[in-house]
């Protein structure tokens, strides 16, 4: 049986920028509508970035002054708020939108104060 904490695996993960910017892209980019198959995988992978990223931004937040940590606090917000919704939600397209906008926006920021 394995007793490891699955949570200790995503906190070591690394951050793969090119495919989380691929993966924001390719839901902001898109014309027209995206299948309902190709948003589901889509939304996976966006709640699977946001969930990396969101700690460590949230991490970051202390060291932040003025509009950066006004900015983060509020990006942090409002991904958890995009994540605490059932998966099937984070299908339909206005959130599915809004997650990959708040993933590039986790990016930036971990990006901006992140370890160099």
């Amino acid at each position: 049986m394995n007793t490891r904490d699955a949570s200790t695996d995503i906190a070591a993960a690394p951050v793969d920028a090119v495919l989380i910017r691929q993966s924001y892209n390719a839901v902001l980019l898109a014309i027209g509508h995206l299948p309902e198959e190709q948003r589901a995988h889509l939304a996976g992978l966006l709640r699977g970035h946001a969930g990396l990223l969101l700690p460590e931004v949230e991490n970051q937040i202390p060291g932040m002054r003025g509009e950066w940590r006004h900015v983060a606090e509020h990006v942090v917000r409002r991904t958890h708020s995009a994540i605490d919704v059932t998966v099937a939600e984070s299908r339909r397209a206005d959130r599915l939108h809004d997650l990959a906008a708040l993933t590039r926006s986790l990016l930036a920021l971990h990006h901006e104060f992140g370890p160099a």
